[in-house]
């Protein structure tokens, strides 16, 4: 597992830490490095799972600069698993919990929408799915996992409209369960 994705466990709680120090953006390595700390967390006997990124990003989604250099068997590769690991993530076994203190964008906002519990430091931070305003069509599966908590209300805004919401708009439109005015808080509210 790479250093940018680290698999914790407190208790009875497991905590998978993305942190590359820049957007936590998404590429094979990165999803493979997620699989293997999905594994860990599975080993585990555990209550529940807390993703979080690093102040100011959750994550930032795929790597863009990175795709125009994929073959088109990496840009396949890259697509399933992206969809495996995302999908594993809305059906793991224990309650998923996103803590989110940054900009979870694209990629970063599906895998937010994919755990149970989307909790989030206040600030000027965006949630955005910008795939259909930067020509990237949107999977089935992201529409699966949307379809499963983003109110029907947002859907069209959120994934075809790609507007960009902040924290307290994602808070007012349902798409992210709590906001909290510091991290304190935001720490307190995971534990409980």
């Amino acid at each position: 597992m790479t250093e940018s994705i680290l698999f914790t466990q407190a208790g009875k709680t497991g905590t998978i830490t993305l942190d590359d120090g820049k957007a936590n953006a998404m590429s094979i390595a990165w999803f493979a490095a997620l699989g293997a700390a999905l594994d860990q967390a599975e080993a585990a006997e555990l209550d529940a799972l807390v993703f979080r990124g690093r102040p100011g990003f959750f994550s930032g989604g795929l790597d863009i600069k990175k795709l125009p250099t994929l073959s088109a068997d990496e840009l396949k590769k890259l697509s399933r698993d992206f969809a495996a690991v995302m999908l594993r993530v809305l059906a793991f076994p224990v309650p998923t919990i996103a803590r989110i203190e940054g900009h979870a964008i694209a990629g970063g906002a599906i895998l937010a929408l994919a755990c149970d519990l989307r909790l989030a430091l206040d600030g000027s931070h965006r949630f955005q799915m910008n795939e259909v305003a930067i020509g990237i069509p949107v999977p089935e599966w992201m529409m699966l996992i949307a379809e499963t908590c983003v109110p029907k209300a947002e859907m069209v805004k959120l994934l075809l409209h790609a507007r960009p919401y902040t924290i307290r708009e994602a808070a007012d439109a349902g798409l992210v369960h709590a906001v909290h005015p510091d991290v304190a808080a935001l720490d307190a509210q995971v534990a409980v």
